[in-house]
């Protein structure tokens, strides 16, 4: 199994290493049988487009992973300064910024890769983590990853491939709603911002994604057609 490590260390000295297991398919049942925060309960803000119910499961799989780090980060404020380093297995990385950018980038790899229905589609992602990376290293990881899956179904004859990226567009718009959804849950888990604005960054992404995908591949256009 793969894990990643996140180690932030605040202003004031106080530090926290957050380690992420990429495969913790049973995290869930296992957690069924714990008590955990109010605000993790599957029914409390649950997503609209949800697809899990309340009668057969507790809490919410991503409340329940990000429950720890919303807990640790509940007072502090998103600009305090931070330095970060992330560990994988191949390699580590370093950065010093705000509390809120080393959050956003944690949460994304997260709720990637989880238990839950809508954002584990992401998994993809979470296996090839880059760490604090731009919007346009984003659409490049992003797309990337998927126009390899549909020329894999085009080899294989599965399916039609989906060469115009309907799929990520469609993903994206589940994305929106699951990321607001889980901003009302951290409201009510946090004091301070940034746990909110860490979340807040990532559904500004998203929503950029859902709205028109195309035009920001277009941004990185001049790059691709200069070495490609």
């Amino acid at each position: 199994m793969d894990k990643i490590t996140y180690t932030i260390q605040l202003k004031g000295g106080k530090e926290y290493t957050l380690e992420v297991d990429l495969d913790r398919s049973n995290h869930i049942e296992l957690s069924n049988s714990e008590t955990h925060a109010f605000w993790t309960k599957l029914d409390y803000n649950q997503c609209a487009n949800c697809p899990l119910q309340a009668t057969k499961r507790k809490y919410c799989p991503v409340a329940l992973d990000i429950e720890e780090i919303a807990g640790k980060f509940k007072d502090v404020i998103s600009i305090e300064r931070a330095d970060v380093w992330v560990r994988t297995k191949d390699r580590s990385f370093f950065k010093n910024c705000d509390v809120q950018e080393a959050l956003k980038s944690l949460f994304g790899l997260i709720m990637a890769s989880g238990s839950c229905p809508v954002l584990s589609r992401l998994k993809p992602l979470a296996c090839f983590h880059l760490p604090f990376a731009t919007i346009e290293e984003t659409i490049q990881h992003l797309v990337g990853i998927y126009l390899i899956k549909q020329h894999l179904i085009y080899r294989e004859g599965e399916t039609a491939p989906d060469w115009d990226l309907k799929g990520v567009e469609e993903l994206y718009q589940q994305l929106e709603t699951v990321n607001i959804h889980l901003m009302n849950r951290l409201r009510d888990a946090s004091n301070k911002d940034a746990n909110l604005n860490a979340l807040y960054l990532f559904v500004t992404l998203t929503t950029l994604i859902a709205t028109d995908i195309h035009e920001m591949i277009g941004e990185i256009n001049p790059i691709l057609r200069k070495f490609l």
